[in-house]
């Protein structure tokens, strides 16, 4: 079967991509588990430094740690899930995927922000 033939056919040969992007999507994850990992060491840090008497900046760096890890355990689930979508060959990702990935992005944009400011 000549390419030609194949693009008439209507069937697609997606070669490399779909591991490509599962890459990605896993490359993308441990970036953001490493900045859930150093906002959790600026809030232990900030609770050494207090020894035992929470500030209100610690208890906003605590928030905030828990909302980097529950946004990385929501984003680490639609890695999993487009995964698997993938490997099955479905080339693009679903609308509610894609929403509650950014949902999640952006919660932990938010914590991380949070974190620096109060950090400094």
């Amino acid at each position: 079967m000549t390419p030609e033939t194949r693009a008439h056919d209507g069937d697609r040969d997606p070669g490399l991509q779909p591991e490509r992007t599962s890459l990605a999507w896993g490359r993308t994850l441990l970036a953001l588990l490493v900045s859930d990992l150093l906002i959790w060491r600026s809030w232990a840090h900030s609770l050494n430094r207090h020894e035992g008497s929470i500030e209100g900046s610690t208890d906003a760096l605590g928030i905030a740690a828990a909302v980097a890890a529950a946004a990385t355990a929501v984003i680490a689930l639609c890695v999993l899930y487009r995964g698997r979508a993938l490997r099955r060959g479905h080339a693009a990702p679903s609308p509610a995927l894609m929403r509650t990935a950014t949902l999640s992005l952006l919660a932990l944009a938010a914590a991380t922000t949070v974190s620096i400011l109060l950090t400094k």
